[in-house]
């Protein structure tokens, strides 16, 4: 549906072939469902409905349960995505995410293979220290997927209603800044949920001009089939001398 709808109703026009990108992007992304499925989601499962673990010592009930869950995996998630930038070994797998030149929705589920399972991995070790039930890590899965892709399509709800939407939520315009070259840009707006993260630490960040955004990494504007993706971790960009 998003994609359909940034076809119709592009906020930048610059695409220099947008079904080229997206099957590039969709490429990779199947490539990493069949690796996840072979190899991460029995982990999960095993991570998970474990009993024991912080909320089964405090008897909670279950909404405020859920409510709890949501939260911690949303603050992890913004405190990996920290991580994913500032520690160089973790960077070399997040950086083939930022090294899209043309962001559309397709560009939100594009990441490397190895950030996939670093995050997993971590994710997993979270559920079982908190004894997170598989049903409520779900439900915030869903609601984070749609609000990972719809920021990174190629879409505008207007300044006023942006506004409005990232007073509680990561909006478009919050994240169009994330994904610039520039590093000073690129280093703030990490949540992809809850935006009171990057208000309560300071990584908050708004352009006054988000089309004129450029997207990308230095050194990585070529890289961009799947196996040119898959590599990135292995080479050197501008970015990273900075």
């Amino acid at each position: 549906m998003l994609y359909v709808l940034e076809c119709l109703f592009p906020y930048v026009d610059t695409f220099k072939s947008k079904s080229r990108h997206a099957a590039r992007n969709i490429g990779l992304i199947a490539f990493n469902a069949i690796v996840t499925n072979l190899a991460l989601v029995t982990l999960i499962v095993l991570s998970t409905n474990r009993g024991g673990g912080v909320f089964s010592s405090l008897s909670l009930d279950w909404k405020i349960e859920l409510a709890l869950t949501i939260v911690a995996i949303d603050f992890l998630t913004y405190f990996m995505h920290v991580a994913f930038h500032l520690n160089t070994f973790l960077w070399r797998f997040h950086r083939m995410h930022h090294s899209d030149t043309e962001m559309d929705v397709t560009s939100g589920a594009r990441f490397h293979i190895g950030e996939h399972i670093i995050t997993v991995c971590t994710r997993c070790a979270f559920f079982v220290s908190f004894g997170m039930k598989l049903e409520y890590i779900v439900i915030y899965e869903m609601v984070f997927l749609a609000n990972v892709l719809f920021p990174h399509a190629n879409l505008s709800v207007g300044n006023s209603l942006d506004k409005v939407y990232r007073v509680i939520l990561t909006s478009p315009d919050m994240h169009k800044v994330h994904h610039s070259t520039r590093r000073e840009e690129h280093d703030t707006n990490y949540t992809s949920l809850f935006s009171v993260w990057d208000r309560l630490f300071g990584t908050f960040r708004i352009s006054e001009n988000p089309r004129d955004i450029v997207y990308g990494i230095r050194g990585l504007e070529e890289d961009q089939t799947v196996k040119g993706m898959l590599l990135t971790p292995f080479k050197e960009s501008k970015l990273d001398e900075t």
